[in-house]
């Protein structure tokens, strides 16, 4: 295979693909705020670094990125599209490949953000149960955190979430030319330290009423000038090429194995029953099982 870029190939070359593979990987990232030293596309990057190599270990191709969703970050070059928009657009994209013979879909986020996450999930399980066609197409949302996280660094007190420590290391070690660590700065150091310990601290909800009924006001905290939440004085390029080598391997393992089932399952028209299927998705620093 020339390469594993899907939008480098042409017409012949993915109809000749589609002959003996029938796997792409769809990353997806936003443009968003990451502190003074990373650059607005830091989870575009995030998305398609891993992407190619997970690509690598699978030997399959990769759709160009959808680079929006939402953020909920409002410094300037942020971009925040609704979720409900993002998952219209990836619904769209799963069964526009569906429809040219793609069988297993593998989508794979850059971005953390629970809102958009958790939206997509339920956007394409409703979209697989509305459109039969897609019922043999196995889609998959991987992420690097479930399969490898490094031990706790006793030199912090709280986590490492957004324009820390790793996502600097990914840059330092895949994009070095877009980390500009001579302009780091944090905000305020109690601020800092307390978005450190909770990513939605950044939000100031407000009601007119008190009651619980009321559909609050979000606002990021005007307070915040900087927004990295985590140690990004903590990164090396070292660090960065383990975050993604020590996850990508068994992610790799799992998907094949996945779908070698899906195949065989397809084959023999069995189906694997899911008893009161659950949504996980990220909260904050807490995760909430969502019932499907």
């Amino acid at each position: 295979m020339r390469t594993h870029a899907m939008g480098e190939m042409t017409v012949k070359e993915i109809r000749e693909y589609l002959e003996h593979n029938k796997t792409i990987i769809v990353p997806y990232g936003v443009v968003e705020q990451h502190g003074y030293h990373l650059p607005l596309s830091m989870d575009i990057h995030n998305a398609e670094v891993p992407a190619y190599k997970l690509a690598e270990k699978l030997d399959c191709i990769v759709a160009p990125p959808l680079n929006y969703c939402f953020s909920g970050g409002q410094l300037p070059g942020t971009i925040n599209v609704r979720p409900t928009t993002f998952c219209a657009m990836m619904c769209d994209i799963v069964e526009s490949l569906a429809s040219q013979g793609f069988e297993n879909i593998l989508i794979y986020p850059g971005h953390g953000g629970s809102e958009s996450l958790a939206q997509l999930k339920e956007a394409l399980r409703i979209l697989k149960w509305l459109n039969k066609s897609l019922e043999a197409t196995l889609i998959m949302i991987l992420r690097r955190g479930d399969h490898w996280r490094r031990e706790r660094d006793p030199r912090r007190t709280g986590g490492d979430f957004h324009a820390g420590d790793s996502e600097t290391s990914l840059m330092l070690a895949y994009r070095p030319h877009l980390v500009q660590m001579d302009q780091l700065e944090l905000d305020e150091p109690e601020l800092a330290e307390r978005m450190r310990h909770d990513q939605d601290a950044y939000q100031l909800c407000t009601t007119l009423s008190g009651a619980k009924q009321e559909i609050p006001t979000t606002r990021q905290r005007p307070e915040i000038k900087v927004g990295v939440m985590g140690y990004p004085e903590h990164a090396t390029a070292e660090r960065g090429i383990e975050n993604v080598e020590k996850a990508i391997a068994p992610m790799a393992e799992m998907v094949k194995k996945a779908i070698a089932a899906a195949d065989e399952n397809r084959r023999s028209g069995n189906r694997i029953e899911v008893k009161s299927p659950v949504l996980v998705v990220e909260a904050g620093s807490k995760e909430i099982a969502v019932k499907a």
